[in-house]
């Protein structure tokens, strides 16, 4: 485990953006409100990256550790959906992983689809294994969300009430806070597995902070080792 080329993952993902970004700019399809910095993909190809490594340094070899192609699954609402990691070893789904990040201004107007998006996709998944799409093992799903660490999102307020009084846990929260119970919640409910939570503003060489270590990237990494024990591979053999 190395940590400080997880940061350098990490750090890399705001490079990515700038680049998308400009390249939009030139060719005058800029997108509004950031959004160009994104829609062209690939800004957490280096994490990405960076886990599917932990697999292959397990011993996994290169066909079954899939990033950009083979990465489909079935689902059970939706035919199916492209996860960001896949692991399959002799036919069996060893791992799915959904990396995600939030970047601003819009953080209210987005911090509901990010949710949302992470409840859907576990629960989609795990229906598709309890009606048989998915081969005798039960899938292992992770979920890593990278937060940009601005004005918007530390920001601590009171979310807004309806009818009910809203759970009390949120009270006084920023954004950040919320998503650190996101991750803590979809763990402890069995959605995923493991979880990650990290943050770090867009200045170069700005740190990257983990806000809660129960969901930090030592945490993730260690239960991906854990699924890896729990079934039973074994690493090739160098001769």
């Amino acid at each position: 485990m190395d940590q400080r080329a997880f940061e350098e993952a990490v750090r890399s993902s705001w490079a990515v953006r700038e680049s998308q970004a400009a390249k939009k700019l030139l060719s005058g399809r800029a997108d509004t409100g950031g959004r160009g910095a994104v829609t062209g993909g690939a800004h957490l190809d280096a994490m990405t990256e960076f886990l599917a490594n932990v697999f292959r340094d397990a011993g996994f070899p290169p066909g079954a550790v899939r990033c950009k192609s083979g990465v489909e699954l079935p689902g059970y609402f939706r035919p199916a959906k492209k996860w960001d990691l896949v692991v399959i070893h002799e036919g069996q789904l060893v791992a799915a992983i959904e990396l995600k990040s939030h970047v601003g201004p819009s953080f209210g107007n987005n911090f509901n689809n990010r949710n949302e998006e992470a409840i859907g996709s576990a629960a989609d998944l795990r229906q598709a294994y309890d009606h048989g799409l998915l081969g005798r093992l039960s899938p292992w799903l992770g979920y890593l969300l990278l937060v940009e660490e601005a004005p918007g999102s530390i920001r601590k307020g009171a979310p807004r009430s309806g009818t009910f009084p809203i759970d009390p846990a949120f009270a006084e929260t920023s954004y950040l806070d919320r998503y650190v119970i996101l991750c803590k919640r979809l763990r402890s409910a069995g959605f995923y597995d493991a979880t990650c939570l990290v943050a770090s503003s867009r200045e170069v060489d700005a740190p990257v902070r983990q806000p809660d270590l129960e969901i930090g990237f030592a945490a993730f990494v260690g239960a991906i080792m854990a699924r890896i024990e729990e079934i039973g591979f074994l690493p090739r053999r160098s001769n």
